[in-house]
């Protein structure tokens, strides 16, 4: 079973005429039946694409950011880009 489909309208123009989001048809339903796990298609590339975004999340959330202190006699500022 295959999640790949056509709409049927202007958005396979759009998908199919620029060379970065042609997606090739074989190459996907290769990567698709690799994935592991009981389900269908579409349950483990849903489970594929959740465990990518987890990790992605993760990675974002230990980034350490800089950060400046200004001390003068009358105040104390401190500056992140967190």
């Amino acid at each position: 079973m295959s999640i790949w489909k056509d709409f049927g309208d202007d958005r396979d123009e759009f998908f199919n005429s620029d060379e970065e989001l042609r997606l090739n048809h074989e190459e996907f339903e290769q990567w698709l039946d690799s994935l592991e796990g009981e389900g269908t298609d579409e349950e483990k590339y849903n489970r594929e694409m959740g465990a990518r975004m987890d990790k992605e999340a993760d990675e974002i959330n230990q980034t350490e950011y800089p950060e400046w202190v200004i001390t003068t006699p009358d105040y104390k500022m401190t500056i992140s880009n967190n």
